[in-house]
Protein backbone atom coordinates (compact mmCIF):
# COMPACT_ATOMS: atom_id res chain seq x y z
CA UNK A 1 0.00 0.00 0.00
CA UNK A 2 2.86 2.88 0.80
CA UNK A 3 4.55 1.68 -2.31
CA UNK A 4 1.46 2.46 -4.43
CA UNK A 5 0.71 5.78 -2.67
CA UNK A 6 4.36 7.00 -3.12
CA UNK A 7 4.20 6.03 -6.65
CA UNK A 8 0.97 7.13 -7.44
CA UNK A 9 -0.13 10.21 -5.31
CA UNK A 10 1.06 13.69 -5.86
CA UNK A 11 0.49 17.31 -4.40
CA UNK A 12 0.86 20.47 -6.45
CA UNK A 13 3.40 22.80 -6.82
CA UNK A 14 3.83 25.67 -3.71
CA UNK A 15 2.38 29.24 -4.55
CA UNK A 16 5.05 31.84 -5.18
CA UNK A 17 4.38 34.39 -2.64
CA UNK A 18 4.98 37.45 -5.01
CA UNK A 19 2.25 35.36 -7.23
CA UNK A 20 -0.39 34.52 -4.13
CA UNK A 21 -3.12 37.25 -5.26
CA UNK A 22 -2.97 35.93 -8.65
CA UNK A 23 -3.08 32.32 -7.93
CA UNK A 24 -5.80 32.24 -4.80
CA UNK A 25 -7.69 28.95 -6.63
CA UNK A 26 -4.51 27.55 -6.79
CA UNK A 27 -3.53 27.85 -3.44
CA UNK A 28 -6.33 26.61 -2.03
CA UNK A 29 -5.95 23.63 -4.30
CA UNK A 30 -2.58 23.20 -2.69
CA UNK A 31 -4.17 23.21 1.12
CA UNK A 32 -7.22 21.17 -0.01
CA UNK A 33 -4.36 18.40 -1.81
CA UNK A 34 -2.57 18.16 1.42
CA UNK A 35 -5.32 17.92 3.81
CA UNK A 36 -6.58 15.01 1.12
CA UNK A 37 -3.47 13.02 1.28
CA UNK A 38 -3.15 12.69 5.18
CA UNK A 39 -6.94 11.65 4.86
CA UNK A 40 -5.55 8.91 2.90
CA UNK A 41 -2.54 7.82 4.69
CA UNK A 42 -5.26 7.64 7.91
CA UNK A 43 -7.26 5.50 5.32
CA UNK A 44 -10.38 8.00 5.37
CA UNK A 45 -10.75 7.43 1.44
CA UNK A 46 -14.20 8.65 1.05
CA UNK A 47 -13.38 11.84 2.71
CA UNK A 48 -10.28 12.17 0.90
CA UNK A 49 -12.45 11.74 -2.10
CA UNK A 50 -14.37 14.31 -1.06
CA UNK A 51 -11.38 16.76 -0.05
CA UNK A 52 -9.90 15.65 -3.37
CA UNK A 53 -12.72 16.58 -5.63
CA UNK A 54 -13.60 20.14 -3.85
CA UNK A 55 -9.61 20.48 -4.70
CA UNK A 56 -10.50 19.71 -8.33
CA UNK A 57 -13.52 22.46 -8.17
CA UNK A 58 -11.26 25.10 -7.25
CA UNK A 59 -8.47 24.02 -9.38
CA UNK A 60 -8.63 22.33 -12.33
CA UNK A 61 -4.91 20.39 -12.77
CA UNK A 62 -4.35 16.83 -14.44
CA UNK A 63 -2.31 15.87 -10.99
CA UNK A 64 -5.55 16.34 -8.71
CA UNK A 65 -7.43 14.06 -11.34
CA UNK A 66 -4.50 11.26 -10.02
CA UNK A 67 -5.12 11.17 -6.23
CA UNK A 68 -9.37 11.25 -7.04
CA UNK A 69 -8.13 8.05 -9.63
CA UNK A 70 -5.99 6.70 -6.55
CA UNK A 71 -8.61 7.16 -3.78
CA UNK A 72 -11.51 5.52 -6.28
CA UNK A 73 -9.24 2.18 -6.54
CA UNK A 74 -8.94 1.88 -2.76
CA UNK A 75 -12.39 2.14 -2.44
CA UNK A 76 -12.62 -0.47 -4.61
CA UNK A 77 -14.41 1.11 -7.43
CA UNK A 78 -11.98 0.37 -10.26
CA UNK A 79 -14.03 1.12 -13.03
CA UNK A 80 -14.76 4.72 -11.40
CA UNK A 81 -10.71 4.36 -11.15
CA UNK A 82 -9.79 3.61 -14.66
CA UNK A 83 -12.17 6.76 -15.86
CA UNK A 84 -10.22 9.41 -14.23
CA UNK A 85 -6.71 7.95 -14.74
CA UNK A 86 -7.90 8.51 -18.51
CA UNK A 87 -9.06 11.66 -18.20
CA UNK A 88 -5.46 12.36 -16.95
CA UNK A 89 -3.87 10.76 -19.51
CA UNK A 90 -5.86 13.10 -22.18
CA UNK A 91 -5.09 15.84 -20.75
CA UNK A 92 -2.78 18.87 -21.76
CA UNK A 93 -0.72 19.03 -18.96
CA UNK A 94 -0.33 15.47 -17.93
CA UNK A 95 3.11 13.81 -17.17
CA UNK A 96 4.49 11.79 -19.71
CA UNK A 97 6.72 9.71 -17.13
CA UNK A 98 3.21 8.45 -15.51
CA UNK A 99 1.42 7.43 -19.06
CA UNK A 100 3.28 3.58 -18.88
CA UNK A 101 2.42 2.96 -15.18
CA UNK A 102 -1.63 4.41 -15.94
CA UNK A 103 -1.90 2.94 -18.65
CA UNK A 104 -1.23 -0.56 -17.33
CA UNK A 105 -3.34 0.20 -14.26
CA UNK A 106 -6.30 1.06 -17.16
CA UNK A 107 -5.60 -2.20 -19.14
CA UNK A 108 -5.82 -4.47 -15.89
CA UNK A 109 -9.07 -2.89 -14.97
CA UNK A 110 -10.15 -3.21 -18.27
CA UNK A 111 -10.34 -7.16 -18.34
CA UNK A 112 -12.87 -6.78 -15.46
CA UNK A 113 -15.09 -4.50 -16.40
CA UNK A 114 -17.12 -3.11 -19.18
CA UNK A 115 -16.60 -0.46 -21.50
CA UNK A 116 -19.15 1.86 -23.22
CA UNK A 117 -18.08 3.98 -26.06
CA UNK A 118 -20.83 6.79 -26.02
CA UNK A 119 -21.05 9.67 -28.93
CA UNK A 120 -23.77 11.91 -28.54
CA UNK A 121 -25.34 14.43 -30.50
CA UNK A 122 -24.78 17.48 -29.94
CA UNK A 123 -21.34 17.14 -28.91
CA UNK A 124 -21.35 19.47 -26.27
CA UNK A 125 -23.83 17.07 -24.13
CA UNK A 126 -23.63 15.83 -20.62
CA UNK A 127 -23.77 12.47 -19.11
CA UNK A 128 -24.09 10.46 -16.14
CA UNK A 129 -23.84 7.44 -15.52
CA UNK A 130 -26.25 5.80 -12.90
CA UNK A 131 -25.93 8.52 -9.91
CA UNK A 132 -22.30 9.75 -10.53
CA UNK A 133 -21.65 12.97 -11.21
CA UNK A 134 -22.46 14.86 -14.69
CA UNK A 135 -19.66 15.33 -17.20
CA UNK A 136 -19.26 16.31 -20.64
CA UNK A 137 -19.18 13.39 -23.42
CA UNK A 138 -16.33 15.13 -24.67
CA UNK A 139 -14.43 14.15 -21.83
CA UNK A 140 -13.95 11.01 -22.84
CA UNK A 141 -14.19 8.45 -25.82
CA UNK A 142 -14.72 5.20 -23.36
CA UNK A 143 -16.17 4.93 -19.87
CA UNK A 144 -15.29 1.73 -18.00
CA UNK A 145 -18.47 0.41 -15.77
CA UNK A 146 -18.96 -2.66 -13.65
CA UNK A 147 -20.32 -5.52 -14.91
CA UNK A 148 -24.54 -5.55 -15.27
CA UNK A 149 -27.26 -2.78 -15.67
CA UNK A 150 -26.64 0.74 -16.00
CA UNK A 151 -28.64 4.06 -16.69
CA UNK A 152 -27.00 6.50 -18.57
CA UNK A 153 -28.52 9.85 -18.65
CA UNK A 154 -27.82 12.47 -21.33
CA UNK A 155 -28.93 16.14 -21.29
CA UNK A 156 -27.96 19.78 -22.54
CA UNK A 157 -29.85 23.10 -22.49
CA UNK A 158 -32.37 23.66 -24.93
CA UNK A 159 -32.86 19.86 -25.63
CA UNK A 160 -35.29 17.22 -24.49
CA UNK A 161 -32.86 15.00 -22.06
CA UNK A 162 -33.00 11.25 -23.01
CA UNK A 163 -32.08 8.17 -20.73
CA UNK A 164 -31.05 4.50 -21.61
CA UNK A 165 -30.49 1.47 -19.82
CA UNK A 166 -27.99 -0.72 -21.23
CA UNK A 167 -26.43 -4.25 -19.54
CA UNK A 168 -22.64 -4.42 -20.11
CA UNK A 169 -20.59 -7.99 -19.42
CA UNK A 170 -17.29 -8.15 -18.26
CA UNK A 171 -14.12 -7.40 -20.67
CA UNK A 172 -16.73 -6.42 -23.57
CA UNK A 173 -17.25 -2.81 -25.21
CA UNK A 174 -20.78 -1.93 -25.59
CA UNK A 175 -21.46 1.35 -28.72
CA UNK A 176 -24.25 3.75 -27.89
CA UNK A 177 -25.25 6.44 -30.11
CA UNK A 178 -27.52 9.01 -28.43
CA UNK A 179 -28.99 12.05 -30.56
CA UNK A 180 -30.93 14.73 -28.51
CA UNK A 181 -34.39 16.25 -29.75
CA UNK A 182 -34.06 20.16 -29.66
CA UNK A 183 -36.95 21.79 -27.40
CA UNK A 184 -39.59 23.40 -30.21
CA UNK A 185 -39.71 27.35 -29.08
CA UNK A 186 -42.93 28.94 -28.91
CA UNK A 187 -44.32 30.76 -31.48
CA UNK A 188 -43.94 34.09 -31.46
CA UNK A 189 -47.44 36.48 -32.78
CA UNK A 190 -45.94 39.27 -34.58
CA UNK A 191 -48.72 42.18 -34.91
CA UNK A 192 -48.72 45.00 -37.65
CA UNK A 193 -49.77 48.34 -37.24
CA UNK A 194 -49.97 50.49 -39.94
CA UNK A 195 -48.61 53.78 -39.28
CA UNK A 196 -47.86 57.55 -41.22
CA UNK A 197 -44.12 57.45 -41.57
CA UNK A 198 -44.70 61.28 -42.61
CA UNK A 199 -43.13 64.45 -40.96
CA UNK A 200 -46.02 64.44 -38.86
CA UNK A 201 -46.34 61.19 -37.87
CA UNK A 202 -49.37 60.39 -35.53
CA UNK A 203 -48.29 58.14 -32.53
CA UNK A 204 -49.76 54.96 -32.18
CA UNK A 205 -52.74 54.46 -29.16
CA UNK A 206 -53.78 51.23 -27.92
CA UNK A 207 -56.97 51.74 -25.82
CA UNK A 208 -57.78 49.77 -23.01
CA UNK A 209 -60.67 47.57 -22.78
CA UNK A 210 -64.17 49.20 -21.96
CA UNK A 211 -64.95 48.64 -18.19
CA UNK A 212 -67.30 46.12 -17.60
CA UNK A 213 -69.51 48.69 -15.60
CA UNK A 214 -71.25 51.69 -16.84
CA UNK A 215 -74.62 54.00 -16.50
CA UNK A 216 -77.54 53.90 -19.37
CA UNK A 217 -80.11 56.68 -19.93
CA UNK A 218 -82.79 55.04 -22.72
CA UNK A 219 -86.20 56.00 -24.53
CA UNK A 220 -88.76 53.69 -24.88
CA UNK A 221 -91.06 55.21 -27.25
CA UNK A 222 -94.86 53.58 -27.12
CA UNK A 223 -96.57 55.00 -30.51
CA UNK A 224 -99.79 55.33 -29.56
CA UNK A 225 -99.81 55.92 -25.88
CA UNK A 226 -96.15 58.63 -25.66
CA UNK A 227 -93.18 57.83 -23.95
CA UNK A 228 -90.96 56.87 -20.90
CA UNK A 229 -87.30 57.35 -19.89
CA UNK A 230 -85.15 54.36 -18.55
CA UNK A 231 -82.23 55.18 -16.68
CA UNK A 232 -80.18 52.56 -14.63
CA UNK A 233 -76.70 50.81 -14.65
CA UNK A 234 -75.48 48.27 -17.18
CA UNK A 235 -73.15 45.17 -16.08
CA UNK A 236 -70.88 42.92 -18.50
CA UNK A 237 -71.19 39.39 -17.40
CA UNK A 238 -68.26 38.72 -20.62
CA UNK A 239 -67.21 40.07 -23.48
CA UNK A 240 -70.67 38.71 -24.85
CA UNK A 241 -73.38 39.00 -21.92
CA UNK A 242 -74.60 42.15 -19.84
CA UNK A 243 -77.28 42.65 -17.22
CA UNK A 244 -79.58 45.76 -17.09
CA UNK A 245 -81.50 47.18 -14.24
CA UNK A 246 -83.23 50.77 -14.81
CA UNK A 247 -85.82 52.91 -13.64
CA UNK A 248 -88.93 53.64 -15.11
CA UNK A 249 -89.40 57.44 -15.75
CA UNK A 250 -92.30 59.08 -17.43
CA UNK A 251 -95.85 59.30 -17.09
CA UNK A 252 -95.80 55.84 -15.26
CA UNK A 253 -92.94 55.33 -12.68
CA UNK A 254 -91.63 51.73 -12.26
CA UNK A 255 -88.71 49.41 -13.28
CA UNK A 256 -87.00 47.31 -15.77
CA UNK A 257 -84.70 44.16 -15.40
CA UNK A 258 -83.13 42.56 -18.00
CA UNK A 259 -80.08 41.78 -20.02
CA UNK A 260 -78.55 41.70 -23.49
CA UNK A 261 -76.82 38.84 -25.42
CA UNK A 262 -74.45 40.31 -28.16
CA UNK A 263 -74.26 38.67 -31.45
CA UNK A 264 -70.72 40.21 -32.60
CA UNK A 265 -68.42 41.40 -30.08
CA UNK A 266 -66.45 44.52 -31.72
CA UNK A 267 -67.02 48.09 -32.12
CA UNK A 268 -70.14 47.25 -34.38
CA UNK A 269 -72.27 45.11 -31.59
CA UNK A 270 -75.38 43.96 -33.12
CA UNK A 271 -77.62 42.26 -30.38
CA UNK A 272 -80.69 41.00 -28.86
CA UNK A 273 -82.47 41.64 -25.10
CA UNK A 274 -85.15 40.16 -23.29
CA UNK A 275 -86.70 42.31 -20.01
CA UNK A 276 -89.20 42.77 -17.60
CA UNK A 277 -90.76 46.04 -17.11
CA UNK A 278 -93.17 46.76 -13.94
CA UNK A 279 -94.99 50.15 -13.43
CA UNK A 280 -97.72 51.72 -11.93
CA UNK A 281 -100.65 52.41 -14.00
CA UNK A 282 -103.80 52.49 -11.51
CA UNK A 283 -101.96 49.80 -10.04
CA UNK A 284 -98.97 47.85 -10.55
CA UNK A 285 -98.77 46.18 -14.55
CA UNK A 286 -96.46 43.38 -15.48
CA UNK A 287 -94.95 42.74 -18.27
CA UNK A 288 -92.38 41.30 -20.44
CA UNK A 289 -90.23 43.19 -23.64
CA UNK A 290 -87.79 41.59 -26.36
CA UNK A 291 -85.80 43.47 -29.01
CA UNK A 292 -82.97 43.31 -31.64
CA UNK A 293 -80.83 45.87 -31.13
CA UNK A 294 -77.60 47.44 -32.45
CA UNK A 295 -75.00 49.27 -30.14
CA UNK A 296 -72.24 51.14 -31.66
CA UNK A 297 -69.17 52.59 -29.23
CA UNK A 298 -67.64 55.79 -29.91
CA UNK A 299 -65.05 54.79 -27.58
CA UNK A 300 -64.50 52.66 -24.76
CA UNK A 301 -66.34 55.48 -22.75
CA UNK A 302 -69.15 55.88 -24.70
CA UNK A 303 -71.42 53.48 -26.82
CA UNK A 304 -74.96 54.29 -28.66
CA UNK A 305 -77.86 51.95 -28.93
CA UNK A 306 -80.97 51.56 -31.07
CA UNK A 307 -83.85 48.87 -30.64
CA UNK A 308 -86.59 47.66 -32.04
CA UNK A 309 -88.69 46.10 -29.02
CA UNK A 310 -92.27 44.69 -28.85
CA UNK A 311 -93.97 44.55 -24.85
CA UNK A 312 -96.52 42.72 -23.67
CA UNK A 313 -98.21 43.65 -20.86
CA UNK A 314 -99.82 40.61 -18.60
CA UNK A 315 -102.56 42.46 -16.56
CA UNK A 316 -103.30 45.68 -18.94
CA UNK A 317 -106.20 48.17 -18.34
CA UNK A 318 -109.34 48.71 -19.73
CA UNK A 319 -109.07 50.00 -23.52
CA UNK A 320 -105.28 49.85 -23.68
CA UNK A 321 -103.62 47.22 -26.46
CA UNK A 322 -101.79 44.38 -24.54
CA UNK A 323 -99.12 44.31 -27.04
CA UNK A 324 -97.14 47.08 -28.51
CA UNK A 325 -94.28 47.85 -30.51
CA UNK A 326 -91.82 50.04 -28.55
CA UNK A 327 -88.93 51.02 -30.11
CA UNK A 328 -85.79 52.24 -28.04
CA UNK A 329 -82.61 54.89 -28.59
CA UNK A 330 -80.22 54.99 -25.52
CA UNK A 331 -76.62 55.93 -24.82
CA UNK A 332 -73.93 54.14 -22.73
CA UNK A 333 -71.51 55.91 -20.52
CA UNK A 334 -68.16 53.97 -18.73
CA UNK A 335 -65.30 54.85 -17.06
Amino acid sequence: MRRTLAILVVCLAPVAASAQSASAPKGDAQSLMQSGVKLLEAKDYLGALAVFKTAYERFQSAKILVNIGTTLKLLGRDADAANVYQRYLDSHDADPKRRTELENLIAAIDKTSGRLEITATPSDAQIQIDDDDWLHVVHAATWRVTPGKHSIAVHRDGYQPKTTAVDVAAGEATSLQITLEAVAKPAVKIITVPVDVGVHATPVVVEAPRSRLGALVFGHFDVPNGGAALVGVTADVNDRFAARAAAIVGPHVGGYVGGVAAILTHRYRPYVAAGLPVFDSHGARYGVRGAGGFEYEVNRHVAISIEAGVEHTFNTEMGVKSTVFVPALGVIGRL
